[in-house]
């Protein structure tokens, strides 16, 4: 099968090949197909999703910008490790600029969009209820993007979308052993898109700090768990000694 090539003077074709490709990595990325601290070369990614260098060197750029991979010399692409630390600075900017975002979009949204909130909304439980990780997650991405959309605010859009990209990541991360809490945090994503949906910005607000809470309880219990897991490294360490 032949890779997908650039059309000669076509530079949307490109621009929709790169798309493609970083849409295609970040899930690879949040859904932890590429592991945390693995390194992948850009002929790997070549291979594996069919799409030729220039995509996916020019996607990668973008997702070195999002602070998703680091390009490492002579080595390849390594996949960003899980950073609690980073994660709670993701939440504390993902606060000012979301609630911009979602009072926005309660007020902005038209019918059409109104509808499409309520059924990611019906999706989005059906996925938590299925403990369906991969689905939850691209129904989420499409929360996300809608709603930014929505929000008529190119710049706050920019913002959010890499910070998104952390946060889902961490979710998965924490619900691949905790798969409760992906029912929770369905509910809570199910709930903003509901306000939104009627137009209620006071109650997406809401609904919006409760997600970013329990979205921070997550981070903490991370932590605790990867900190619990150096100390009985260590113990078991001393006691072979």
């Amino acid at each position: 099968m032949k890779k997908k090539q650039r059309v000669s003077g076509n530079e949307d074709a490109l621009l929709s090949l790169t798309d493609e490709a970083y849409r295609l990595i970040e899930e690879m990325v949040v859904t932890l197909k590429l592991a945390p601290g693995s390194v992948v070369t850009e002929q790997a990614l070549c291979k594996d999703l069919n799409i030729g260098r220039t995509p996916i060197r020019e996607a990668l750029v973008r997702l070195k910008q999002d602070g998703l991979v680091t390009v490492i010399p002579r080595r390849g692409i390594l996949v960003q490790p899980i950073e609690t630390s980073e994660s709670l600075m993701t939440l504390e900017v993902r606060h000012l600029v979301e609630t911009l975002i979602v009072e926005r979009a309660a007020r902005l949204s038209n019918d059409v969009d109104r509808h499409r909130f309520r059924h990611l909304a019906d999706q989005m439980e059906k996925a938590a209820k299925d403990k369906a990780f991969v689905r939850f997650m691209r129904v989420d991405h499409a929360f996300n993007m809608l709603v930014a959309k929505c929000a008529q605010h190119p710049v706050a859009e920019k913002v959010i979308a890499p910070l998104h990209a952390v946060s889902r990541r961490l979710g998965f991360y924490y619900a691949q052993w905790h798969a409760g809490s992906i029912e929770e945090t369905g509910h809570a994503h199910a709930n903003i898109m509901r306000a939104i949906a009627d137009g209620d910005e006071k109650l997406a607000r809401e609904e919006l700090e409760g997600l970013l809470q329990l979205s921070r309880k997550i981070s903490l219990n991370i932590e605790e768990e990867l900190l619990d897991d150096v100390s009985k490294s260590y113990t078991g360490r001393v006691r072979k000694k």
